[in-house]
């Protein structure tokens, strides 16, 4: 059956999730309940995000956070950061923190200067169309008039035409390249719209207009942001070998472009979850930030370092053309609450505390790669993830999270410990508790058959009656445990293991020994006396151990733990537990 749809966009959006419930999903019903489950139960608002783009079905949540701590200039911030990576929230913040009490940072917008190009064809004589490039400049400004006239209210507008060859590139290709100036808006539809106003009153019988598009490289709209203090002033145990190495971290991103490319990866965590909170393109941010990178001719750092004069010197010098009004920033409601939330910047504010999280995001990796690696505290984040993934209760999360503490974090090592603390719990038995002893043991007859192994009922409270004697120092097996033997196998009365079914101690016959005494009852009776002359015993003699036939020496408290597993290894055995 064709899967191809006609009138796709026509249909409401409950038509659509059912075709796609039908077509792809075989009519799952779960389908459409995830689906569903993401709307937002205020009509209004969904209907607000419906309209964000076509064919909606439903949202994508990203994880909203804030970032703490920044100190920018002298003011303090807190930063919104929409991100899914683990770690980059919590990197920022602590980074903040460390640099708000060492001078915080230091940042300044360069120029805000932003690019449009009309590209055409034109097989004439160049200098016939220098001259009407140049008799049409005038005319090309008065066809943008009434589109400019608002911008420039706010001071902005085209700030130049230049006429660009770039016939030695492409035969007859030519270029109007247009700097712009938008103030805070982002300023796309704007300039657009002054590029399709001019390839009109610019095209002519002999010039082919091929496209009118703003550049998403902008080296002109620029910023800056800085850290700085004292070599002795950046804390740890040797401050000086930090900074020469975080600086030498630096350089190899500055001519390595296969550690820059993930190093500037990590810059474009800190900047693109502030420009998704913030409503903004972080596709035009991340493809004008790496066109920068590439600038010289090879693809370079975005930051730099510096050690000079017992001083460390970090920054980012970036292009960022941001808006804080119009677009999704003006339409979106977390948009509007980022901004907001740090003060209603400009759009020339908010390139500095973009640039600042991305200088933030750096610092946080490269100090983590050049001391204990990026994966500890990356996966020490990472933690609840996987945490999440395996739907850990809040008192597993608080048990796993405390046994991590000082242990390596991976995915393999995190599931061991889930499944470990997920097993069945062992319902102990306490032998020293006989009132507990005689109510299970009431369930019991003298030819009761065991689950597993050969004894009767009464042979098994015999058993455990004989190993009591053995710890009581009744009988002597006469057994040597050498302390190797000792040591490799005690440990185990230290564990929440169980004696597991079909083990066998060496000592004992492969028939079960015949009954002692005429009846259970004297058998249980006799074993509640040896668990008395048990206690008796180490009450009298604290200081005593007393050999076991497998385990070696043990003191009281490790006898009582082998009692512990002995009694409910054989009342498991009959189903008592």
């Amino acid at each position: 059956m064709s899967k191809i749809i006609s009138g796709f966009s026509k249909l409401t959006k409950e038509e659509k999730i059912d075709w796609l419930a039908k077509t792809y999903f075989d009519n799952q019903p779960e389908i459409i309940q995830t689906l569903k489950q993401y709307w937002n139960v205020d009509a209004s608002l969904q209907q607000l995000h419906d309209d964000f783009i076509e064919n909606t079905i439903t949202n994508f949540y990203m994880p909203y956070g804030i970032a703490p701590n920044f100190v920018i200039n002298g003011r303090d911030y807190v930063i919104p950061m929409v991100v899914e990576e683990s770690s980059v929230v919590a990197a920022a913040s602590l980074v903040a923190k460390y640099w708000s009490t060492r001078g915080g940072f230091k940042t300044e917008v360069i120029s805000t200067t932003k690019i449009g190009q009309v590209h055409f064809m034109y097989a004439g004589n160049k200098k016939e169309l220098e001259t009407y490039f140049n008799q049409q400049k005038t005319e090309l400004y008065a066809a943008t008039a009434s589109i400019t006239k608002n911008m420039e209210k706010r001071g902005g507008g085209i700030l130049d035409i230049q006429l660009v060859d770039k016939t030695d590139k492409l035969a007859n290709y030519y270029q109007l390249h247009v700097t712009f100036e938008t103030k805070d808006s982002m300023g796309a539809n704007f300039i657009n719209s002054c590029l399709e106003a001019m390839a009109k009153q610019f095209q002519k019988d002999d010039i082919e207009i091929v496209m009118s598009i703003l550049s998403n490289y902008v080296p002109k709209c620029l910023v800056r942001a800085e850290v700085s203090c004292k070599v002795e002033e950046l804390g740890g145990e040797n401050p000086e070998k930090f900074a020469q190495k975080f600086e030498q971290a630096v350089k190899i991103a500055e001519i390595e472009p296969y550690r820059a490319v993930t190093h500037n990866k990590g810059i474009m965590n800190g900047i693109d979850a502030v420009v998704l909170a913030t409503g903004n393109d972080f596709r035009a941010i991340e493809a004008g930030a790496h066109a920068y990178a590439s600038k010289d001719g090879q693809y370079k750092s975005l930051t730099h370092c510096e050690v000079k004069d017992g001083i460390f010197r970090f920054w980012i010098e970036i292009p960022l053309a941001l808006g804080t009004v119009g677009g999704l920033t003006a339409l979106h409601p977390m948009a509007k609450l980022s901004l907001d939330m740090m003060g209603c910047p400009s759009a020339r504010t908010l390139m500095q505390i973009m640039a600042t999280a991305g200088l933030a995001q750096n610092f946080a990796a490269l100090r983590a790669l050049t001391t204990k690696g990026i994966q500890h505290g990356h996966m020490k984040m990472h933690l609840q993830n996987i945490l999440n993934q395996h739907n850990a209760t809040a008192e597993e999360k608080e048990a796993i999270s405390k046994y991590f503490e000082n242990r390596t974090v991976s995915h393999s090592a995190v599931v061991e410990k889930i499944n470990s603390l997920r097993k069945p719990k062992v319902n102990w038995i306490d032998f020293l508790n006989k009132e507990e002893l005689s109510e299970k043991l009431t369930k019991l007859n003298a030819d009761s058959k065991p689950l597993f192994g050969k004894m009767n009922g009464q042979q098994m409270i015999e058993h455990l009656g004989f190993l009591l004697r053995i710890s009581n120092g009744r009988i002597d097996t006469g057994i040597f445990v050498s302390d190797e033997k000792s040591a490799r196998r005690k440990p185990f009365l230290d564990t929440d293991g169980e004696i597991q079914a079909g083990f066998k101690a060496p000592m004992l016959s492969e028939e079960p020994y015949p009954a002692k005494y005429s009846s259970i009852e004297e058998s249980i009776n006799d074993l509640f006396t040896q668990i008395d002359t048990f206690e008796t015993y180490f009450k009298e003699n604290p200081n005593n151990s007393i050999t076991h036939p497998f385990f070696g020496e043990l003191d009281y408290e490790y006898w009582k733990k082998f009692h512990v597993k002995h009694f409910t290894h054989h009342f498991k055995q009959f189903g008592l537990v």
